[in-house]
């Protein structure tokens, strides 16, 4: 076997390293903006058992717990569809690894595996774009809870 062979067919095993870095930086991003979330999430729960332990409360304060009551759904709406995102994130990574390794044994053990390859591939592909489809649908709600905090 000629070394211009093995250096392309050790390029093909390698080409979906390349996803499994960009799902991998997607992935950091997705993390902390989840744990950002949870920060949020503990602040405004805090300042809502502060407000429902107080005996009295004045018309600002109720409106005050409404609001809190309203961002604190949206937060955990955001956090369900970062999770998501995560998630996908993880499945593409194994995608794209399981994908290297197929590649790998199509090309070392004589395996005809090149429509396994291409489905195992192209599902990190749809997996990262529904990632980022949930990333849009977690901002329209960060519109949403700005929104309400500007109100309050």
């Amino acid at each position: 076997m000629e070394i211009t062979k093995i250096v392309q067919e050790i390029q093909y095993v390698l080409a979906p390293a390349v996803m499994v870095s960009s799902s991998a930086l997607l992935l950091l991003g997705y993390q902390n903006k989840f744990s950002n979330l949870a920060s949020r999430f503990r602040a405004l729960n805090h300042e809502k058992r502060s407000l429902i332990r107080k005996a009295q409360k004045d018309e600002t304060e109720k409106e005050r717990l409404l609001s809190l009551e309203r961002q604190i759904d949206h937060l955990m709406a955001r956090a369900r569809h970062v999770k998501n995102a995560i998630l996908m994130a993880y499945e593409a990574i194994i995608c794209f690894s399981v994908t290297s390794v197929l590649i790998f044994l199509n090309v070392y053990a004589a395996f005809q595996l090149y429509q396994t390859i291409i489905v195992v591939f192209l599902a990190g592909l749809f997996l990262t774009l529904a990632g980022a489809a949930c990333l849009i649908a977690e901002t329209r709600l960060f519109y949403k809870v700005i929104a309400l905090e500007r109100k309050s």
